[in-house]
C-alpha cells in the first residue's frame, strides 16, 4: 500500500488508486497521515476541514468521514488502519508507506552522506526524494487549514532542491542549470540561495556580466520587497565574482560532545521469569533483534495484547535474556495500567531515580525535572527499561531515554499508537502445539502423553488463552491424582467454565474484568451485547441493530472495543465488510455480564431486533419454493437496517448467505434457549428456502431445527411443532433418506389435520408424493398430490402440487395429463411472479419434452431453467438444471459442450453432498461416452453410477441405469449380457409402472 500526500492526496493498494471521495474526506485522511502515528482530536480533524467556521454537527459528520475512510480502506484490503481512543483517532500505517516519510528519510541520508563526502550518493539521494513528488502538496483537499501544512512541505521540497543544486555544483555541474535555476527565480523571487547557485552558475559558463546583473536584480527584488540588503552569503557570492575568486565550498568542523562520569550503579529489578514458558519463538525472535542492534535512536518496543494473552511474562523472558547485553542494568515498574490508581510518571521516575543512585533528598519536584535527570543519568548507559501493564502513552513518555543505547520495552492491552516510533510485537493465541506444551511443562509431560485428547480439549476449552492454560495447568499440578479428562470434562459446561478458571490470586474473569471496566458506558452495552448473541463473529451493522444506534456508531463502539483488546478482527466477508469477533472466553464473560446488568426485557429486545434483521433480509434475498416456506407472510415495512447495507446484500445474498450461515445457526439456537419459540421457529423455518437448502448445508439445518422444535414443543405449539417436523422431512429428503422423509411427513400432515391448518395439510402431502416419486411409488405419490391439489389455498402450493403431479404422469406415460399439469404449473408461478418456480416448471418441461423426443424444444427449456436458477442464485438447483440442458444437448449430438457441463455439474453435487445428483450425473456421462463409442468410459460411469442407486434404494433410476449398461454390453457384442440387463430392467419398470415398462420392448 501506498499514501501520497506529495501531490494529490492519494491511496494506492496493489498499483490501484483507492477511491476517496470528496475534498473534505481527503482533508480527513491527510490529517490522521500527517499525526505520524500519533493521536490527532476530532477538534484538530474539525480544524483541518472547516477551520474557524465547522457547522455544529461537525463531530458527528468528522465520525461519518472516518467511518467511510474505515470501510473504503477495508474493501481496499487494508482493514483495522484508524483506530479510535477516548480522545481522537489514530492512523496505524507503516512509516515506509507514506510518501512524506520516504521523502524525509532519503533527504536525511542523502545530507548526510554529503556532510560525509559522498556527493554523488548524497546526489541520487535527493533526486530519488524529489521524484515521489507528483504536485503541490495535500492537493485535492479543498480549502482546509492543512494549507499551512501544504506550504511546510512545498518549503522542504525548495530547500531539498537547493541543495540538490548545490552539490551538482560542487560535482563540476553548471551547463544544465541555468535554465532550471531561473524558472525557479521566478517562482520564488526572494530566495536568496537560489540566486546565488544562479550567479556561481552564471559564473563557471563564462558569464559574468550576467552573473553581476542577477546580484544586481535580486538586491532590487529584496529592497522592494522586504527593504533589506541582501544577505552574506549572497553578498560574500557577489564581492567573489567580482574578485574572481573561486574556492566555493568551506570544509566544516566537526562537534565533540563530551559527557561528564557519573558513579553508576548497576539496579537489577526484574520479576523472575515464570517456569512452564513456551511458545511465542516468532515473537522472542523478533524482540531480540529489535534490541540487540545497535541504533541512533532510542528503542521502544511495545508488546500488546488482550488481558491474559501472557505479555509480561514474554517481556520478563526476554529481558533475562538479553540481561548480558545491557550490563549497566534492568530497570522494571509495574504502571498498573488496568487498576483505579494507575502508576504517575512522578511516581516512577522517583523509584527509577533512587535505582540509579539518586539520594532521596536530592529528587527534584517537578517532573521535568526528574526526567532531565533520569535521562541524564542514561546517558552512555546500556540499560533496559521494563514498563509493565500500561495504560496509555502519557505514562510512557517521561520515562524513554533519549541515548541510543538504551532500550524500553513496554506491555499494555492498549495498542499505544501515539508512541512514534516504537516497534509493536501484537501477541496472538497460542498454537495448538505451542499450548500442548505449555501444558506439560506446568503439569508434568507424562500426564498430557497418558491422555492426550484429554489435553487437546483441555486447551481448546481455556482459548489456547496462556494465562487459562497456565491456571488449568496449576489446578493439575496441584491435583496430582486428578486425570486431565476430569477438568476437561468441567471446563465443557460453559456455564460453569470461568469458574474453573482460577487459582490462587489467578483468575481469568478478573483479568477480562479489569479491560471492562475501562471501557465507557457505551462499550460496556455493547460488549455485555455481543455476548449476549454469543455469535462467532459479525458486521458492525449487527451491532448496530443490537444498540439501536447507526452503523457509523456502531462501527465507532466496536473500534473502541478493538483498542481494548476485547474484540478483534476476523477479516473482511465477501460483501467487502469488515467482521468482528470475541474471544470465547470474553463472550463468556461478557454474557455472564449481560444476565446480570441487562434486564429481561432487554435481553428479549436484543435478540428480537437482531433475528428480525435476518428474517427481513432473507425473506427478500429470493422467496423459496418449499412448500412450507413459501406462504409465509412477508415482513412489512422498511429495513431494518441501514438502507445502503440492505441494497448491498440483496444485491449479493450468496455472499451474506456465506459470510452469516454459521451466525444464523446461533441465532436460532440463542432464540430457543430464551424460549423464544415462534421467532426461533419462524428463522429456521425460513432458512429451509434459503442457502441452506440450496447448499446442503445439512449439519446447519440439523442445529436449527433440534433448537427450534426442542422450544415449540416446551411452549406446546403443535402448529410450529408441525412444521418443523415437516422440515425434518425436507432436510432427510434432501439428504437421500427418503423411507424416513416420509415418516416425518406422515407425522407432520397428522399434527396440520389435528390443528386445522389446510395449508399446512397441503404441505406435507405435495412432500410425501415428491418423496414417494422419488422411490418409484408412483400411484401413491399421484394419491397423495392430488389431495394436496385439492386443499391448497396458496398458490405457491398449488403450482408446486401441478408441477409435481406432471411429472408423476411423465414418468408413468400419461403425456396429455403431464402436459396439462405443467403448462398449469407454469401459469400459477408467472401469475404470482416466483422466478423459482417457473424455473423448476421450465426444467420439468424440459423433461417432458426430451421424453417426447423434441430435443430442440428441450434444449430451449432446459436453458430457460438454467438461467433462471441461476438469476435466484440457487446453486443446488442450478446444477440440476444444467444436467437437464446437458442431456438435451447429448440427444442433438453436441457432445462436447454436453461433456463440459456435465463434468461441472459433478464437482458441484460433490461439493454439496448431492448423492442423488452425483448418480444421475455420473449416468448422464456414461449415456454421452455411449453415444460417442467411449465404451470403457460409458461402463465405469454407469457402473459407478449403478453403485449409487442402488445404496439410495431408488430402483426406477437403478433400472434407467441397468437399460444403460445393456446398450453398452450390445455395443460390445455381448447380446446375451444386454438381454439379462434388459430383463432386469424391464421387470422393474414393469413393477413400478413407469412408462418405460412399455417402451423397453422396442429399445
Amino acid at each position: 500500500m501506498e499514501f501520497r500526500l506529495l501531490g494529490p492526496v492519494q491511496v494506492w493498494a496493489d498499483d490501484r488508486q483507492v477511491s476517496l471521495g470528496g475534498h473534505k474526506p481527503r482533508a480527513v485522511l491527510a490529517a490522521l497521515l500527517l499525526g505520524e502515528g500519533r493521536v490527532v482530536t476530532a477538534a484538530k480533524l474539525v480544524d483541518a476541514v472547516w477551520g474557524e467556521d465547522p457547522p455544529e454537527t461537525a463531530r458527528a459528520v468528522i465520525q461519518t468521514y472516518v467511518s467511510g475512510l474505515r470501510r473504503t480502506l477495508a474493501q481496499a484490503g487494508l482493514p483495522g488502519l484508524i483506530t479510535s481512543n477516548a480522545t481522537g483517532y489514530v492512523m496505524n500505517v507503516s512509516p515506509a508507506a507514506v510518501d512524506r516519510n520516504v521523502f524525509d528519510r532519503l533527504v536525511a541520508e542523502g545530507r548526510r552522506a554529503v556532510a560525509a563526502g559522498l556527493h554523488r550518493q548524497g546526489l541520487q539521494e535527493f533526486r530519488d526524494g524529489l521524484a515521489l513528488w507528483h504536485g503541490p502538496a495535500l492537493g485535492g483537499i479543498g480549502e482546509s487549514f492543512l494549507r499551512s501544512e501544504a506550504a511546510q512541505l512545498e518549503e522542504s521540497r525548495v530547500a531539498v532542491i537547493e541543495d540538490r543544486i548545490a552539490v551538482e555544483l560542487a560535482l563540476g555541474g553548471a551547463d544544465q542549470l541555468v535554465g532550471e535555476l531561473t524558472s525557479l527565480i521566478g517562482h520564488y523571487p526572494t530566495r536568496e540561495r537560489l540566486r546565488c547557485h544562479l550567479m556561481v552558475t552564471l559564473y563557471r559558463t563564462g558569464r559574468q556580466a550576467e552573473a553581476l546583473a542577477a546580484y544586481r536584480e535580486a538586491r532590487q527584488v529584496l529592497i522592494e520587497e522586504f527593504g533589506v540588503e541582501p544577505g552574506p552569503e549572497l553578498a560574500g557570492v557577489h564581492e567573489s565574482i567580482l574578485r574572481s575568486d573561486d574556492s566555493r565550498l568551506l570544509p566544516k568542523e566537526s562537534v565533540t560532545v563530551t559527557t561528564a562520569q557519573v558513579p553508576r550503579i548497576v539496579p537489577a529489578q526484574l520479576p523472575p521469569a515464570l517456569a512452564g514458558f513456551a511458545g511465542r519463538g516468532s515473537e522472542c525472535s523478533e524482540l531480540e533483534a529489535l534490541l540487540s542492534a545497535d541504533a541512533d535512536e532510542s528503542r521502544a518496543c511495545v508488546i500488546t495484547g488482550p488481558g491474559g494473552m501472557g505479555k509480561s511474562t514474554l517481556a520478563v523472558q526476554i529481558a533475562h535474556r538479553l540481561a548480558e547485553r545491557y550490563p549497566d542494568g534492568r530497570l522494571y515498574v509495574d504502571l498498573r495500567g488496568m487498576t483505579a490508581n494507575p502508576a504517575q510518571p512522578e511516581e516512577v521516575l522517583g523509584q527509577f531515580l533512587r535505582a540509579l543512585g539518586t539520594a532521596p533528598a536530592e529528587l527534584p519536584s517537578a517532573m521535568e525535572e526528574r526526567t532531565a535527570l533520569y535521562r541524564s543519568l542514561l546517558v552512555g548507559r546500556r540499560m533496559l527499561i521494563v514498563l509493565d501493564n500500561a495504560a496509555a502513552e502519557t505514562q510512557i513518555r517521561p520515562l524513554l531515554p533519549a541515548d541510543p543505547r538504551s532500550a524500553v520495552v513496554i506491555t499494555s492491552r492498549n495498542r499505544l499508537a501515539g508512541l512514534a516510533g516504537a516497534a509493536v510485537v501484537e501477541l496472538a493465541l497460542l498454537s495448538p502445539d505451542e499450548a500442548l506444551t505449555m501444558l506439560g511443562r506446568i503439569t508434568g509431560t507424562e500426564r498430557v502423553e497418558d491422555d492426550p485428547e484429554a489435553a487437546r480439549m483441555l486447551i481448546e476449552q481455556c482459548g489456547h488463552l496462556p494465562l487459562a492454560i497456565r491456571i488449568a495447568g496449576a489446578r493439575l499440578a496441584t491435583r496430582r491424582r486428578w486425570p486431565l479428562r476430569l477438568l476437561a470434562d468441567r471446563l465443557a459446561d460453559e456455564r460453569r467454565r470461568l469458574d474453573e478458571l482460577k487459582v490462587g490470586d489467578q483468575e481469568v474473569r478478573a483479568s477480562i474484568e479489569l479491560s471492562y471496566r475501562g471501557l465507557d458506558p457505551r462499550g460496556k452495552v455493547a460488549l455485555r451485547r455481543a455476548g449476549l448473541l454469543g455469535l462467532p463473529d459479525f458486521p458492525a451493522r449487527i451491532m448496530a441493530a443490537a444498540l439501536e444506534t447507526t452503523l457509523d456508531e456502531a462501527e465507532e463502539i466496536l473500534e473502541g472495543l478493538v483498542d481494548a483488546q476485547l474484540v478483534d478482527f476476523s477479516g473482511v466477508d465477501g460483501l467487502g465488510d469488515i467482521r468482528y469477533r470475541l474471544h470465547d472466553l470474553i463472550r463468556l464473560f461478557a454474557a455472564e455480564r449481560a444476565e446480570a446488568e441487562e434486564t429481561p426485557d432487554d435481553r428479549v429486545a436484543v435478540l428480537t431486533r437482531v433475528l428480525e434483521q435476518w428474517l427481513w433480509l432473507i425473506e427478500r434475498s429470493g422467496r423459496s419454493s418449499s412448500s412450507w416456506a413459501a406462504s409465509r407472510e412477508r415482513r412489512p415495512g422498511a429495513p431494518p437496517l441501514d438502507a445502503e447495507a440492505a441494497a448491498a446484500i440483496l444485491a449479493n445474498p450468496r455472499a451474506w448467505f456465506e459470510a452469516e450461515q454459521t451466525a444464523l445457526v446461533v441465532g436460532v439456537e440463542r432464540a430457543a434457549a430464551m424460549n423464544l419459540h415462534e421467532l426461533a421457529g419462524e428463522l429456521a423455518s425460513a432458512l429451509c428456502g434459503s442457502a441452506f437448502a440450496a447448499n446442503n448445508l445439512f449439519e446447519a439445518w440439523t442445529r436449527t431445527h433440534t433448537a427450534a422444535l426442542a422450544a415449540a414443543r416446551r411452549a406446546s405449539d403443535s402448529r410450529a411443532e408441525a412444521r418443523l417436523l415437516a422440515e425434518w422431512g425436507q432436510l432427510r429428503y434432501e439428504q437421500d433418506r427418503y423411507a424416513e422423509s416420509r415418516e416425518y411427513f406422515s407425522q407432520a400432515l397428522t399434527m396440520f389435520r389435528e390443528a386445522g391448518d389446510p395449508d399446512g395439510e397441503s404441505a406435507a402431502l405435495v412432500m410425501l408424493g415428491t418423496a414417494c416419486r422419488e422411490q418409484g411409488y408412483l400411484p401413491e405419490a399421484l394419491h397423495f398430490l392430488a389431495r394436496a391439489e385439492l386443499l391448497s389455498g396458496d398458490d405457491m402450493l398449488l403450482g408446486n402440487a401441478k408441477r409435481l403431479i406432471g411429472y408423476v404422469h411423465l414418468e408413468r406415460g400419461d403425456y396429455d395429463a403431464a402436459w396439462a399439469s405443467i403448462t398449469d404449473a407454469l401459469a400459477i408461478y408467472r401469475k404470482i411472479g416466483s422466478a423459482r418456480g417457473e424455473a423448476l416448471a421450465q426444467r420439468t418441461a424440459s423433461l417432458f419434452h426430451r421424453a417426447r423426443g423434441e430435443a430442440v424444444l428441450a434444449e430451449e427449456t432446459g436453458r430457460l431453467a438454467l438461467e433462471g436458477f441461476r438469476h435466484v442464485g440457487d446453486r443446488l438447483l442450478e446444477s440440476y438444471a444444467c444436467r437437464t440442458w446437458a442431456k438435451a444437448l447429448l440427444r442433438l449430438g453436441r457432445h462436447a459442450e454436453a461433456e463440459r457441463a456435465l463434468d461441472e455439474v459433478l464437482v458441484v453435487s460433490r461439493e454439496l453432498g448431492d448423492r442423488w445428483g452425483e448418480a444421475l450425473t455420473l449416468r448422464t456421462l456414461g449415456e454421452l461416452h455411449l453415444a460417442a463409442g467411449r465404451l470403457d468410459d460409458a461402463r465405469r460411469h454407469l457402473a459407478e453410477s449403478l453403485g449409487r442407486w442402488t445404496a439410495l434404494d431408488l430402483p426406477l433410476h437403478r433400472a434407467r441405469t441397468l437399460r444403460d449398461l445393456a446398450g453398452v454390453h450390445r455395443a460390445d457384442g455381448d447380446e446375451a449380457g444386454a438381454r439379462d440387463l434388459l430383463a432386469e430392467a424391464r421387470e422393474i419398470f414393469c413393477r413400478y409402472g413407469s412408462r418405460e415398462c412399455a417402451e423397453l420392448p422396442g429399445l
